[in-house]
C-alpha cells in the first residue's frame, strides 16, 4: 500500500511539474507589451521603453516592496470591431494583498472628470484612448498617488472566449435586466455572423451564462442606478470568472492559458504572472473585496463642455483608496458603505 501511495503521488508530482512547465513555456509567447514612450519625434524610431518614474509614480505612492500589495490596472475595451483602439470602458484596479492575503477589485467610473497628463481635464476613459495604456496608468497613478506598473487589456471579444473556456459563470439574473441583456446579445450575434448566436435570455434567476450572454450581462447600463450599477455586474462577472477558473481541474488549465493568450494584452513578465499566480492559490481568503471610486458622497454630478461627467473630491477619493488597498478591507469606515462587498 505504502508503495502504491507512493507510485501514485510520484505520478501526481511529475504530471504538475509538467503541466506547470507547459504554461510557463505557453506565458513565453505572450508578446513583449512593454509600456513605451509613443511622444518620440520620429516615428521611425523603436519605442522607448519607459522607467517607472515615467509613469506618474510620485515619492508618496507606497512602495509594493514595503507594502506587499502589487496593483496591476484592468482594461475592458468596448470594440465594436475586433483589435480596434477604444476608450476603456472597463477601468478597474485589480490589488494581490500578500499581508491580508487578500484579492481586491476596484472599479474607476469611466465619466470620472480628472486630470490626464499633457490632456488637460477629460473624462478618465480618454486617457487609454489618446495615449494607450501607458498614458492610462500615468493617468490613474498621478490622481491617486499610487505605484502600478502593470495592466492587463481585454475587449468584449476575448472576455467572451475566456467566460466559455471555464463552461459559463452563474449570475442572479433580474427580471428587469433581461430586455437590455437580450438587446446587447442581439448586437453581438450580429456582430459575431460567423459564429453561433447566442440564445436569449428567457427567465429570471440563478442560471449558468455562456461568454456572450455574461458579456452582455457587464455592458447592461439601464437599469438600476445606471453606470455606477453597470460597474457592480463588471466586478461580479470577474469574480465568478476567478471562481470558475480556481476550481478547475489543474490540467485543463494549459487550455484556458492557451484560449487566453491570444486575446490578452499584458506588460507583466511571465515569472511575476505564476509568481501572482502562486501566491493567489495560497490565500486563505479566496473571496474578492470590491470597491467603486468615486466612492458615495465624494463627488458631483455636472456637465462640462456637453459631457455628463462625476466631478470628484480628489483628495478624499484617494485617501478612501489607499485605506481600501493598502487596509484590510474591513475597518469600521467600511462597515455601512455600500461601495464595499465581499463576494462569496
Amino acid at each position: 500500500m505504502k508503495k502504491f501511495l507512493i507510485t501514485v503521488l510520484s505520478i501526481l508530482l511529475v504530471v504538475l511539474i509538467a503541466s506547470a512547465t507547459y504554461i510557463y513555456i505557453l506565458l513565453d509567447q505572450i508578446e513583449d507589451n512593454s509600456l513605451a514612450n509613443t511622444d518620440s519625434s520620429d516615428s521611425s524610431d523603436p519605442p522607448e521603453k519607459l522607467p517607472p518614474e515615467d509613469l506618474g509614480i510620485s515619492e508618496e505612492a507606497p512602495d509594493a516592496s514595503e507594502t506587499g500589495v502589487t496593483n496591476i490596472l484592468l482594461f475592458g475595451l468596448d470594440s465594436r470591431v475586433e483589435n480596434s483602439i477604444s476608450r476603456s470602458d472597463t477601468i478597474m484596479i485589480a490589488t494581490i494583498d500578500k499581508k491580508n492575503q487578500a484579492i481586491k477589485l476596484t472599479s474607476l467610473m469611466r465619466d470620472m472628470y480628472v486630470s490626464i497628463p499633457g490632456k488637460g481635464k477629460n473624462r478618465i476613459n480618454t486617457a487609454y484612448a489618446f495615449g494607450g495604456p501607458t498614458l492610462a496608468i500615468k493617468t490613474v497613478n498621478t490622481n491617486f498617488d499610487l505605484d502600478i506598473r502593470y495592466y492587463v487589456t481585454v475587449d468584449f471579444f476575448g472576455l467572451e472566449k475566456i467566460i466559455d473556456q471555464v463552461d459559463g459563470i452563474t449570475i442572479d439574473v433580474k427580471k428587469k435586466e433581461i430586455p437590455y441583456i437580450n438587446s446587447c446579445i442581439k448586437e453581438l450575434n450580429s456582430l459575431n455572423k460567423n459564429t453561433k448566436p447566442a440564445p436569449l435570455l428567457t427567465e429570471p434567476g440563478l442560471q449558468t451564462l455562456n461568454g456572450r450572454q455574461a458579456v452582455a450581462y457587464a455592458r447592461v447600463r439601464k437599469v438600476g442606478n445606471d453606470d455606477f450599477e453597470r460597474t457592480e455586474r463588471q466586478r461580479r462577472v470577474l469574480a465568478e470568472l476567478f471562481k470558475k477558473a480556481k476550481t478547475m481541474n489543474p490540467l485543463k488549465l494549459p487550455g484556458l492559458v492557451t484560449t487566453i493568450l491570444p486575446y490578452v494584452e499584458t506588460n507583466l513578465p511571465k515569472t511575476e504572472i505564476l509568481s501572482l499566480g502562486i501566491s493567489v492559490l495560497g490565500f486563505k481568503n479566496k473571496d474578492i473585496i470590491q470597491y467603486r471610486i468615486p466612492a458615495d458622497g465624494t463627488f458631483t454630478p455636472q456637465r462640462i463642455d456637453g459631457m455628463a461627467v462625476l466631478v470628484p473630491d480628489i483628495e478624499k477619493n484617494k485617501a478612501l483608496l489607499h485605506n481600501f488597498i493598502y487596509g484590510d478591507g474591513t475597518n469600521d469606515e467600511y462597515a455601512d458603505d455600500d461601495n464595499i462587498a465581499a463576494l462569496q
